[in-house]
């Protein structure tokens, strides 16, 4: 993708910081098609340790448990995930009985890690994928996107379309990195930091902070019933010890503190996994969490 003087602005519609000026589709569609149809740039771990799957797993869990608080006695069969990478979800959802379908850019990652789920998957440009599944009529009872927001051109778009394939009773699942954030920018004006870290042209195109993702979903016809996020592994950065931010070599230790307190909370909370959702729903309100968790409903 040509290199561009690019600068991050708010949207004065809805209030998240994008990108601009934004690649053409073309480029998006030839800088994704280069990262991710090949397998050696695919960027998926081909093994991972058993706390990480465990991470991996817990998370989902805590995602479902909202979706069936949602859904309640409502049919629950039928899942879309768009941007299903290596299947954890999939996988996950294919255990409990549901029809899934992912659609990727590519199949390596699930290859490697859910061989047996290659036959639910469409490979292929992910957008053109979505609107042939649009103009086909299908709908799904739970349509989900992990870390896929931030990556398109027009994100409105991409809501409506999440609109179309969305059953009248079914709910929308959608995960974006917490970005631009009131703590973010405080730790840069202290100088814990000395860049914007978060910064990530041209993966991320948009980047949400918990008021303009509500703003984006609210104003195309989504009623919020929750948003979380997860554990605010930015902590980290206030501690020059374990500034990822600043000094790369760390990174590693702050993901597996992250996933060893994550777990633990998970596992130790199992029977009371309300009291976790409900800790990590006050963290998204008051603006902490790396990543933000939204379910919607149609209004």
């Amino acid at each position: 993708m040509k290199d561009k003087t690019k600068e991050f602005k708010v949207n004065e519609t809805y209030g998240y910081y994008e990108v601009t000026p934004k690649p053409t589709e073309n480029e998006l569609r030839d800088y994704y098609k280069d990262k991710y149809y090949q397998d050696d740039n695919a960027t998926y771990t081909k093994h991972y340790e058993l706390t990480e799957l465990d991470y991996f797993k817990n998370k989902i869990a805590q995602k479902d448990f909202v979706v069936d608080q949602i859904l309640g006695s409502n049919n629950k069969n039928a899942l879309l995930e768009i941007g299903c990478g290596e299947g954890f979800t999939l996988d996950y959802y294919h255990r409990k009985g549901w029809s899934v379908l992912g659609v990727d850019f590519s199949d390596f990652g699930l290859k490697i890690n859910h061989p047996h789920l290659k036959s639910y998957l469409i490979q292929g440009d992910i957008f053109d994928e979505v609107q042939k599944l649009v103009l086909s009529g299908q709908k799904y009872d739970l349509v989900w996107m992990d870390n896929i927001l931030e990556h398109v051109i027009d994100p409105v778009h991409l809501i409506q379309q999440c609109s179309r394939l969305t059953s009248e009773e079914g709910v929308l699942v959608i995960e974006v990195p917490n970005d631009y954030s009131d703590f973010q920018l405080k730790l840069l004006g202290a100088e814990k930091i000395i860049s914007k870290y978060w910064e990530a042209y041209p993966d991320h195109l948009t980047y949400f902070s918990y008021q303009s993702f509500l703003n984006l979903l609210e104003a195309n016809g989504w009623h919020k019933e929750k948003i979380i996020s997860d554990f605010p592994i930015e902590w980290y950065l206030v501690n020059p010890h374990s500034n990822y931010a600043n000094n790369k070599s760390v990174g590693k230790a702050a993901h597996h503190s992250r996933m060893f307190i994550e777990n633990f909370l998970h596992e130790n909370l199992t029977d009371r996994i309300a009291d976790l959702i409900n800790l990590y729903e006050a963290m998204a309100k008051v603006g902490q969490g790396r990543q933000l968790i939204g379910f919607f409903t149609k209004k």
